[in-house]
């Protein structure tokens, strides 16, 4: 098993970055499980550029092995504003937005590194807590937030009208 190095990425880690959602984003199993629309690779690569530019408020972290990139996170970072600070018991939150893992190294501990990496980054940038939103269906993603501590909260239902 190769080592993972885990850290926050920079804009030379973008085209790997990229090249990783590409690879999972077009493959149709990852797709059904994401629920995603089409895919668009210059959406997408104009996300990941916004994300790695917006330093304040996005975060973008990477574990990498001594084959490159295989993993990303990208988490958002809120701070509560002071009207709102009456209204909750936090004054910084994050929600991640995405975590992906080469498809070929999956079940080696790399998201589990990953997401630890991300707890202890963020805890370490005042951050109280993290939510995400995992799609019903998406196993494997909801056996690795279970796994890392994440709790069930609520349920959000949605009717789509045809």
């Amino acid at each position: 098993m190769q080592k993972i190095v885990c850290r926050k990425a920079g804009k030379k880690d973008f085209e790997a970055i990229c090249q990783l959602r590409h690879q999972l984003l077009n493959d149709p199993e990852e797709r059904l499980a994401l629920e995603y629309a089409p895919y668009d690779e210059k959406n997408d690569r104009e996300w990941v550029e916004y994300c790695l530019r917006c330093k304040q408020r996005m975060v973008v972290l990477v574990a990498e092995d001594q084959d490159g990139i295989c993993a990303h996170s990208i988490v958002c970072v809120e701070k509560v504003s002071p009207k709102m600070q009456a209204y909750v018991t936090y004054k910084k939150k994050a929600r991640l937005v995405h975590l992906y893992v080469a498809i070929n190294r999956r079940h080696q501990g790399i998201g589990t590194a990953l997401m630890q990496y991300t707890f202890k980054y963020l805890k370490q940038k005042g951050v109280e807590f993290i939510d995400l939103e995992c799609y019903v269906g998406n196993d494997k993603a909801s056996a690795l937030y279970d796994k890392v501590g994440f709790k069930d909260v609520f349920v959000e239902k949605r009717y789509t009208f045809s």
